[in-house]
C-alpha cells in the first residue's frame, strides 16, 4: 500500500493498484458472530437438560451437544475476527479478502478511507484534489478532466484499466462488459495473457466511475466537503 493506493499483490501475478480516490467510500466488512453465538447458546443449553434427564443414551447426547455448542462458539470468535474491505462506487460494492488478517485490513482501511469521496476532508492533499475537481466541473472541463483520473486509477503491473466503447481495456486485451458483469456475479477472474488476472469485480469499478462521470460530479457534496474543511482549518479557496 502506497499512499491512497490500495496495493493488492497476488502470488505470481504483478502488483494490481487502485487509487482509492476513485471509491466513495472503503470500510471493514465481516461475517456477523450472532448465528453462531446463538447456535452455541442453544446447543450449550441442550446439553445441559440432555445432562440433567435420565434418558438411555444421553451420555451420548451430552457429548455431541457439547462440542457442536464448542465448535459454534469457535466459529463465533473466528467471524468476529473476520475483517474482509468493502470497496464502494454508487451501488456497486466489492468485497476484498485480506489474506493477511483483520489487522492488516484495519490498517488498510484506516489509510485509504480518508481520501475516499464520502468522507469528511481532514488532509490537505485531499482538500487540493477536490478543489481541483470542483473548479474542472465549474469550468466545464469536468467530463474530461475525470476520463483521466479513471484512465489511471486501476492497473495491473503496468497496464492500465480504461472503458473502450462497450470494453473493458486491459493494456492490449479488451472484455465486453457485459462479459464483465457475469464474471463478476460469479466471483470469478479475468484471465490475461501470461497467467495473469484481474477480479472481474474489480474491473466493475471502473465501468461504475466511468458511468459516474457521464451523469457529473455531484457538485452540492463536494462543495459541501470543501467548505467543512476550510471552516475547520480557517483557510479559504483564495488563500
Amino acid at each position: 500500500m502506497a499512499g491512497y493506493e490500495l496495493v493488492i499483490a497476488p502470488q505470481g501475478n504483478p502488483a494490481i493498484r487502485l487509487d482509492a480516490r476513485l471509491l466513495d467510500r472503503i470500510e471493514l466488512i465481516g461475517r456477523s458472530p450472532t448465528s453462531a453465538a446463538v447456535t452455541s447458546g442453544a446447543a450449550a443449553v441442550g446439553a445441559t437438560l440432555s445432562a440433567l434427564s435420565v434418558v438411555p443414551g444421553g451420555i451420548f447426547v451430552v457429548a455431541g451437544l457439547g462440542y457442536f455448542a464448542f465448535e459454534r462458539l469457535a466459529e463465533a470468535r473466528r467471524r468476529s475476527r473476520n475483517r474482509d474491505l468493502l470497496l464502494a462506487l454508487g451501488d456497486l460494492e466489492v468485497a476484498l479478502h485480506v489474506a493477511d488478517g483483520p489487522e492488516a485490513a484495519k490498517r488498510i482501511a484506516d489509510q485509504l478511507a480518508p481520501y475516499t469521496r464520502s468522507a469528511p476532508i481532514g488532509r490537505p492533499e485531499v482538500y487540493e484534489d477536490a478543489k481541483r475537481r470542483l473548479q474542472a466541473s465549474l469550468a466545464g472541463d469536468g467530463g474530461r478532466a475525470a476520463k483521466k483520473e479513471i484512465d489511471r486509477a486501476l492497473a495491473v503491473g503496468s497496464d492500465t484499466v480504461a472503458v473502450s466503447g462497450g470494453f473493458l481495456q486491459i493494456g492490449q486485451v479488451g472484455f465486453r462488459i457485459d462479459e464483465v458483469r457475469d464474471y463478476a456475479l460469479r466471483g470469478a477472474n479475468l484471465a490475461l495473457p501470461g497467467g495473469r488476472f484481474l477480479q472481474a469485480a474489480m474491473g466493475l469499478l471502473v465501468v461504475a466511475a466511468e458511468e459516474r462521470s457521464r451523469a457529473g460530479e455531484d457538485l452540492a457534496a463536494l462543495s459541501k466537503r470543501i467548505g467543512e474543511y476550510e471552516a475547520w482549518t480557517g483557510r479559504s479557496a483564495g488563500r
